[in-house]
């Protein structure tokens, strides 16, 4: 069979290879100029950067030894280290009571705990609505956890205030601590893995971006193609199937892959989906992210993988140090910053980012402005799919439209406005793949309950 895939990062990526190695004329369509999407490694003028911290880790060995077999893959194996920056000092993430009651100043320490005790017994009574991430978190921490860090983190993250946000953003990444469990937790700390933290990791040398180059170079010796630049105008089914009209020309195929946002394939389909559909889709929103990677002159001293920073004092909410995931890298340090496409903080120039955040970076004396060799700025308008308290009403209606179209499948964090990890998409995109060809179903493989996604 003939079959187009939309979009090479990995999920598309993934499909494709498990389509070529089936011996099926495949073509993937890539609107930038290289593959991988957020997953990929930005190599240009000395820099070498991730587009912020990523790391592979998977439950599934198949995963796992199809990564490990790759071409050009060699997977380091990392532990974990990652850390909140507040109030001048760095907590363990994920947070957790018995390092946070050490950590904090005292009369914090206590409010935190006091609001907790508060909130349980308030909850015997009056329950909170559980709707939104504010009602979810509240009624599971208190307000003092959430005043400080929850809730002015999230706000900066999405944009949004947490109201407004699903509590299906809380229940899928967020662990929850008995009464019982945190008072064990204070008193003698467990050694045991909290559920959103993942405490080991693979990690290719030589970058994220080395798992879509190795499934792109699978694609095209097995006899696929990947045609970069190229963003389709349209789709129309035809009796000889489906037609993509491209910038110049057009071409057929039997089936169509897609992992694009799914809002942008849904527009693509034009009269083949009804109005509220479309409506529906329109009011699908993603968070942009642009990250400004700076090459310094000397090494960093954190060990930390990546910090977050929930203060407004910092314009970036995220910070990853690239020479502690993989040695060989120069040294650099990427500041992820939310956004949204278009808006004050995406248009910043290079020089404006460099300037604002350099105080925030010798605030927690990572570097100073005379250890600057240079910096190197990248965007990604469609990063994170936004768990708005209407957003699940509208995947499904949309979704469920899709799926019932003949010889076409969605599937992908942009595909399916779905917060999922690396190890998912790649999964997905194969069976994906497998769906085309009538031998399994995406919907059907995975138990879609938070467990599913859970990371951190």
């Amino acid at each position: 069979m003939k079959i187009t895939v939309l979009g090479a990062g990995l999920a598309g990526l993934s499909a494709a290879e498990e389509l070529a190695r089936r011996g099926h004329k495949v073509v993937v369509l890539e609107k930038e100029s290289s593959h991988g999407g957020l997953a990929s490694t930005i190599k240009r003028n000395g820099f070498y950067y991730d587009q912020g911290p990523h790391r592979f880790h998977t439950s599934n060995n198949l995963i796992l030894d199809f990564v490990k077999g790759l071409p050009g893959i060699d997977l380091l194996e990392l532990n974990r280290v990652s850390r909140i920056r507040l109030l001048d000092r760095y907590f363990k993430y994920p947070l957790a009571f018995s390092n946070v009651l050490s950590t904090m100043p005292l009369q914090w320490g206590l409010g935190i705990m006091l609001s907790f005790l508060k909130e349980k017994i308030r909850g015997l009574f009056i329950p909170r609505e559980q709707e939104s991430f504010e009602g979810w978190v509240l009624s599971r921490f208190g307000r003092g956890l959430y005043d400080l860090y929850l809730a002015p983190y999230n706000k900066k993250l999405w944009g949004i205030k947490p109201s407004q946000l699903s509590a299906d953003w809380a229940s899928q990444r967020i662990s929850v601590p008995s009464l019982a469990g945190m008072i064990k937790e204070t008193i003698i700390p467990s050694k045991e893995t909290a559920r959103s933290l993942v405490s080991t990791f693979h990690y290719p040398r030589g970058g994220i971006g080395e798992i879509c180059s190795g499934l792109a170079s699978g694609i095209t010796e097995m006899g696929g193609s990947i045609l970069y630049s190229t963003e389709p105008a349209g789709l129309e089914k035809t009796l000889k199937g489906w037609r993509i009209d491209l910038p110049e020309g057009h071409i057929m195929c039997d089936k169509v892959i897609n992992t694009i946002p799914v809002n942008c394939y849904t527009e693509l389909l034009g009269s083949i989906l009804p109005e509220k559909v479309h409506r529906a889709a329109s009011d699908l929103n993603f968070r942009a992210l642009v990250f400004l990677a700076v090459l310094l002159k000397s090494d960093i001293e954190p060990s930390d993988h990546w910090i977050y920073t929930s203060e407004d004092r910092y314009l970036f909410n995220r910070l990853s140090i690239s020479r502690n995931f993989d040695p060989d890298v120069p040294s650099q340090i990427v500041f992820e910053c939310s956004c949204q496409e278009g808006d004050p903080v995406w248009n910043m120039s290079k020089e404006e980012l460099l300037r604002t955040i350099i105080p925030g970076a010798e605030h927690l004396d990572l570097f100073s402005a005379d250890k600057v060799l240079g910096a190197d700025t990248s965007r990604q308008a469609h990063a994170y799919p936004i768990y708005d308290l209407t957003y699940a009403k509208k995947t499904s209606l949309v979704l469920d439209a899709l799926e019932k179209i003949e010889d076409s499948v969605t599937c992908g964090r942009q595909g399916l406005f779905r917060y999922n990890n690396m190890d998912h998409s790649i999964e997905m995109g194969k069976y994906a793949a497998l769906e085309v060809l009538g031998e399994a179903s995406v919907k059907s493989h995975f138990n879609w309950d938070e467990n599913t996604w859970v990371d951190g």
